[in-house]
C-alpha cells in the first residue's frame, strides 16, 4: 500500500473520530438539557462536573499542565453554541430584554444547583448575585474556572442571541471568598450608565 493510500485512510479515521466526538458531545448536551427539573439526572450532571473540575485542578497542581482545563473550555463553548437558540426558543426569550435573557442563566443555575437572586432588573442591564455554588470549593484552587471558562460559557451563549451583548468580567466570586458571584449582563453602549443609575435607586430604597 502506497503512502497516498495510507494518508487517505488516516484522514478518514481522523474525520470519523471527529464526527464521533461531536456526536458524543451532542448526546451529553441533550442529556444535560433533559436533566433540568429531574432530580436524578441533574444529580448526575452535577457529579460529572465536579469530577471534571477535580481532574482539571489536580492536573494543574500536580503536573503544571492544563490539557483537561483546555478541553473543558472547548466543551463549554460548544455547549453554549448548542444551547443558545434552543433555550431561547423553549423559554420564549425576549432578546431585547437583559433580564429576560437572564432566564437562561436561571435555567442553568437550577440545573447545576446554584442559587441566587437578581439585584438589578431592566431591559438594558441586569445583575444576578449567586449566593451558593456547589463548585466554589473546587474553583477556589483555580479561579480561571470562573473568570475564564464560566465567563466564556455565558458570553458565547448570549452573544449568539444578541451580538451587542456584554458580560462584565467577573470580579466578585464565591471561589475567592466573596459573599456572592456577581454576573452583570449588559445590552448596548448605554447599559453601564443605566446599570449604575438603577443600582443607586435600589440602594436609596
Amino acid at each position: 500500500m502506497g503512502r497516498t493510500d495510507e494518508k487517505r485512510k488516516g484522514e478518514r479515521r481522523t474525520t470519523l473520530g471527529a464526527a464521533m466526538h461531536q456526536d458524543v458531545r451532542e448526546m451529553l448536551f441533550r442529556f444535560a438539557e433533559s436533566a433540568e427539573g429531574h432530580d436524578g439526572r441533574s444529580a448526575l450532571v452535577r457529579r460529572a462536573i465536579r469530577v471534571a473540575m477535580r481532574a482539571s485542578t489536580l492536573e494543574t497542581r500536580v503536573l503544571g499542565s492544563h490539557r483537561v482545563y483546555d478541553e473543558l473550555r472547548v466543551v463549554a463553548v460548544a455547549w453554549a453554541h448548542f444551547r443558545a437558540e434552543r433555550l431561547a426558543r423553549i423559554l420564549e426569550i425576549d432578546r431585547e430584554d437583559a433580564r429576560d435573557l437572564g432566564r437562561i442563566q436561571d435555567w442553568e443555575d437550577r440545573l447545576l444547583g446554584v442559587t441566587g437572586h437578581w439585584t438589578v432588573e431592566s431591559k438594558r442591564c441586569a445583575t444576578k448575585h449567586e449566593t451558593a455554588c456547589p463548585y466554589a470549593d473546587l474553583a477556589a484552587s483555580d479561579t480561571r474556572i470562573c473568570t475564564d471558562l464560566v465567563h466564556a460559557l455565558e458570553t458565547e451563549t448570549f452573544t449568539k442571541l444578541v451580538p451587542g451583548y456584554r458580560l462584565v468580567p467577573l470580579g466578585r466570586l464565591l471561589s475567592r471568598g466573596d459573599g456572592v458571584c456577581e454576573f452583570r449582563h449588559e445590552l448596548g453602549a448605554t447599559a453601564s450608565v443605566e446599570h449604575e443609575r438603577e443600582r443607586d435607586v435600589n440602594a436609596s430604597k
